[in-house]
């Protein structure tokens, strides 16, 4: 659920909860278990990560990245031609 809201978060370009969303991501996976999530959520904000990277992304992770993000601005550009 908390990656979820790391897009919506992001969409809104709501820092302050996308700070505290990522937050929680991070200490949920401490344990390794779906860590990439917080990676992901810093792909979609484009933000740099905040670790050594550690998985291995098919693609690559700027491929990764760009696809991510891109979710983020197809999505912001929706919400401004429903408005």
């Amino acid at each position: 659920m908390d990656l979820a809201l790391a897009f919506h978060h992001t969409v809104r370009d709501d820092q302050d909860q996308l700070a505290l969303t990522v937050a929680r991501l991070r200490e949920t996976t401490r344990g390794g278990d779906f860590a990439y999530y917080v990676d992901i959520a810093h792909f979609m904000a484009d933000l740099p990560l905040p670790h050594a990277f550690d998985a291995q992304w098919i693609g690559g992770e700027q491929s990764v990245r760009e696809r991510w993000r891109g979710l983020v601005t197809a999505r912001r550009d929706h919400l401004r031609a429903t408005r």
